[in-house]
């Protein structure tokens, strides 16, 4: 679950009344700021509200009816009340604007609270949603706080109001690739869904809506490589095989350098069972970075066991194909094809070393115990399988 900072908005905003005389004032007018000098906020929203029932057009009633609840935490009524003000004059614009700004910081912060909350107790995403929702209705313009209420509702899978949210984010960021990201997401949970219910039709249309969102967030940010991967997959679901292959292919030669890029294509090319040309893209990802956790070589490092892995299960299934095709003709016999070892070797040290990286992955100890059971190394393979089991066991 993604964790956030709180916003931190450094605005200096009044709220400190200067009341200097009410002789101009009506009754409820006077009796209101006499009650706001004595923060008698109650008392104050009372008489403002008799004010304004009788004087629609008193701005100044309005103004400082939403003063008074704003003081009472009331900010769906502040901001009514300031709505109401703004469209009588513009005398108290910026203090209006300053006011909402700074509500709308401590409501975007309190959201946050509360979605980081969620983990544990899921009620708490509720809260955000609120939160975050009066605060959009303060400052409706803000992509990151429609970006964020639409999170909370993806984290709870109400993917009907994540959707529109993500939409209205993109309208006003149109380059806010977060959002379109997890637009994409949003697509791919759906289509999840679809497949489960044996809605082929509808699952294809979610993957290339998903397809189209994470375009947008590869476009905006086409160095992270989460946005290219999931662009691809979307692609692959989708039966865009084409355009995943163009954009990998493409993005190589445009940047021969680009670890990135050489990563992804390496991993189209091995969901394709492009064994050979997938390993030349992972050998180009070169060295790790010095002093540094560097998730692309420790990825490629990985994807090279299990191209050579993959490859020499392909191997051994058309020789074992063909070895019984023989014994069939010419007995036992037949010669069998063993070069597919060759490969389970290759897969070895990189396994190995990826082991030591991924320590608590239990597929790729199940991995390395098939290598070590195909090279006949039984006392290995066993150790292989049994870490599997008990990292399974332990989570």
């Amino acid at each position: 679950m993604k964790r956030f900072s709180p916003l931190v908005i450094l605005l200096l905003v009044a709220v400190y009344f200067s009341i200097t005389g009410f002789q101009c004032g009506s009754a409820e007018l006077t009796t209101a700021k006499l009650a706001m000098q004595q923060q008698q906020w109650d008392k104050a929203e009372v008489s403002l509200m008799n004010e304004v029932a009788k004087n629609q057009q008193n701005e100044e009633a309005w103004y400082l009816l939403g003063q008074v609840r704003l003081e009472m935490k009331n900010y769906q009524g502040m901001n009514e009340a300031y709505t109401k003000a703004l469209a009588l004059s513009d005398d108290h614009r910026k203090e209006i604007g300053n006011n909402r700004l700074a509500v709308w910081g401590d409501l975007y912060n309190d959201g946050i609270a509360s979605y980081n909350k969620g983990k544990d107790d899921p009620s708490n995403y509720d809260k955000a949603i609120e939160s975050f929702g009066t605060a959009l209705s303060l400052v409706p313009d803000s992509a990151s706080t429609y970006y964020v209420l639409a999170l909370a509702h993806y984290t709870k899978k109400d993917y009907d109001n994540a959707e529109p949210n993500l939409k209205t984010a993109l309208t006003k960021k149109p380059d806010y690739a977060e959002a379109a990201d997890l637009l994409g997401q949003v697509c791919l949970a759906r289509a999840s869904e679809k497949t489960l219910a044996k809605d082929t039709v509808g699952a294809t249309t979610e993957y290339e809506k998903a397809a189209a969102a994470f375009e947008k967030a590869y476009k905006a940010n086409p160095q992270k490589p989460d946005y290219i991967l999931s662009l691809i997959e979307a692609y692959d679901k989708a039966d865009q095989s084409d355009k995943a292959m163009a954009l990998t292919r493409d993005a190589v030669a445009s940047d021969p350098t680009n670890r990135t890029y050489r990563y992804v294509y390496g991993v189209f090319l091995l969901k394709q069972d492009k064994f050979e040309d997938g390993i030349e893209q992972f050998s180009n990802v070169g060295q790790p970075v010095p002093d540094s956790v560097d998730a692309i070589y420790i990825d490629a490092t990985y994807n090279l066991g299990v191209s050579y892995l993959n490859w020499g299960v392909a191997m051994k299934k058309e020789s074992d194909r063909k070895a019984e095709a023989d014994r069939k003709k010419i007995g036992r016999n037949a010669k069998v094809d063993l070069s597919y070892k060759e490969k389970f070797r290759a897969a070895l040290p990189y396994l190995e070393k990826s082991s030591k990286l991924r320590e608590d992955n239990a597929v790729l100890w199940q991995q390395l115990g098939k290598v070590y059971a195909n090279l006949n190394m039984v006392g290995k393979s066993k150790e292989a399988f049994d870490e599997a089991d008990r990292i399974m066991s332990n989570n």
